[in-house]
């Protein structure tokens, strides 16, 4: 989804930044600043966190701005008025809503792409910018320590004569990152996402290790998959991710 995000917004830019014109309008130079990307909304989805930081925005003195992009800066102009921030891009007008140390984009440019996106900037710095203040209830309610305690095989018949019931452990942080452990022994980490109760895993394990999931009414089930396995895990949350062992590579 942010690799998504990431073609839309990089298509808008390509498309409709070119030299921008002067602006008349006042600006406020308390907005003066960096600004990061805390949530972006497309097709029904959001992102948050740490999958939005591709996006950058720098309102600069004299009204000039930059969009940076996976890297690649775009130059605008800006304005602002008691509750808004302009941004002339080619003779077009992307107005945000001003929050507090927040900038609001509702539907960026929709008429240019055809596309609805909102995207949400905070002040660097700020408690704004911080991600948790963003995720979803159903996401914030995995962050912390999970350990399992029960586990089936592919058939949902149990399984505990052939693996520890409690072998699978799992940190889900709020920059959308998990450390997973089995058997007691780091397998790995990624990037996970959730696509309403599905909770999905970009990245691929250790020794060839996948997991997918489901959170539902405050109960998560973790399939674990490798070449010889296949693994059905009821989760109990450990309600302490501040004792999360980080382990170092």
């Amino acid at each position: 989804m942010k690799k998504i995000f990431s073609l839309f917004v990089t298509m808008i830019l390509c498309l409709s930044m070119t030299a921008c014109s002067g602006s008349s309008s006042k600006v406020n130079e308390a907005l003066v600043g960096k600004y990061i990307c805390v949530t972006g909304t497309m097709l029904g989805m959001t992102m948050s966190g740490d999958d939005m930081s591709d996006f950058e925005l720098e309102l600069k003195e004299k009204g000039k701005a930059t969009i940076t992009i996976s890297g690649e800066s775009h130059n605008a102009k800006w304005s602002s008025d008691e509750s808004t921030v302009t941004l002339k891009i080619d003779g077009v007008d992307a107005v945000g809503e001003l929050g507090e140390d927040t900038i609001t984009f509702k539907s960026f440019l929709e008429k240019e792409v055809g596309v609805s996106m909102d995207l949400t900037f905070a002040k660097e710095g700020t408690d704004a910018a911080k991600p948790e203040n963003y995720l979803p209830e159903n996401e914030k309610a995995l962050i912390g320590d999970w350990v399992s305690v029960s586990v089936a095989d592919i058939l949902g018949a149990d399984a505990s004569e052939e693996v520890d019931p409690t072998a699978l452990a799992i940190t889900f942080d709020d920059d959308h990152s998990a450390t997973v452990s089995f058997m007691g022994e780091k397998v790995g980490t990624s990037k996970w996402s959730m696509l309403t109760e599905t909770i999905v895993f970009d990245d691929t394990l250790d020794n060839g290790v996948n997991l997918n999931g489901d959170y539902k009414d405050g109960e998560l089930i973790l399939n674990y998959s490798s070449d010889d396995n296949y693994y059905v895990f009821k989760m109990s949350n450990s309600g302490n991710a501040a004792a999360t062992d980080k382990t170092s590579e």
